[in-house]
């Protein structure tokens, strides 16, 4: 008798423990289905500039790291709300096209400081300040895919007005390579960032982008930024961004008057930031900073912490 009794607690506990493993299996199983269709419910929204105020600069910085265009700087700054991108793109010794801004400092990815080309296993397999992900622009394309809500503006430092042909075949790559990652509908999270009016006939020729943006990466005159504004405003180009040790009222007077919006980069202090945004700026491009560190009836917060 008693040791059908124990049999029987026995079976018990083992069907009460398959009942909790069920339970647990439904619950696990809903929420990741919850998360899917959450995710996947996101879709792209029409572009405009009046919705963004800040850029992350090279995808985003973590703590005192900055120029990362790594997989993890990107969804930081997503997580803190960031939706508007830029990142710098260069090639490997093997022609790889890559999320780096130059082969000039080594951010860990090798000893010492001197300037080194990688190749692109070499890149891929050593990461950035020894924990965060290198991305290649097919890897960059995936994640605009998963994040479709996402725009990321394209530094492709062509400066040259001789380097129109050179622009047509890179944006030929960046367009193929996103088809072949099965990434096409992310080309339309794309943004160009364009030097010369060259190149905005190239990438135009190529396909109908949601937006341009004209960097000013120069010190310009008077007359030189109103004919650009002046373009501009002929195409469309809705916005330009400026760095910070060009930019003056004068210069965001002849931007205004075009109804272009002005951008103004690298700028980490909010004060400074806030201080731009009054005098007429449309945003800023920076490691840390975001929108809600814009307004002013909110508290700012920084993307300023170690993984």
């Amino acid at each position: 008798m008693e040791h059908d009794k124990k049999k029987q607690e026995h079976r018990f506990r083992i069907l009460f423990h398959s009942l909790l493993l069920f339970v647990e299996i439904i619950s696990v199983s809903v929420f990741l289905w919850g998360q899917r269709t959450s995710q996947t419910s996101v879709v792209t929204p029409e572009f405009s500039w009046d919705h963004y105020e800040t850029i992350a600069h090279a995808l985003g910085g973590i703590g005192d790291k900055t120029y990362l265009n790594s997989k993890e700087s990107f969804l930081a700054a997503y997580q803190m709300g960031c939706r508007l991108f830029e990142v710098d793109l260069t090639r490997t010794s093997d022609g790889v096209w890559v999320c780096r801004h130059s082969w000039k400092q080594s951010l860990g990815q090798w000893d010492g400081e001197e300037a080194k080309v990688l190749s692109s296993e070499e890149f891929l397999a050593s990461p950035i300040y020894g924990k965060y992900t290198p991305l290649t622009f097919e890897d960059l394309m995936l994640l605009l895919k998963e994040y479709p809500d996402a725009f990321v503006m394209l530094d492709s430092k062509q400066y040259s007005l001789r380097n129109y042909q050179t622009t047509l075949d890179d944006y030929v790559d960046y367009l193929d390579m996103a088809r072949e990652a099965g990434a096409e509908d992310a080309i339309d999270q794309i943004i160009p960032e364009i030097y010369n009016q060259a190149m905005f006939a190239g990438t135009a020729l190529l396909y109908q982008f949601p937006a341009y943006i004209y960097s000013l990466w120069k010190e310009y005159s008077e007359e030189e930024l109103g004919e650009i504004a002046e373009f501009c405003q002929e195409k469309g180009i809705g916005a330009a961004t400026i760095y910070y040790k060009y930019w003056s009222e004068d210069v965001q007077k002849i931007f205004d008057e075009n109804n272009i919006k002005l951008y103004i980069y690298t700028v980490n202090d909010l004060d400074a930031a806030r201080e731009y945004r009054k005098k007429g700026a449309a945003g800023i491009c920076s490691d840390y900073l975001l929108d809600t560190d814009l307004d002013f009836d909110k508290k700012g917060i920084k993307i300023n912490y170690e993984n």
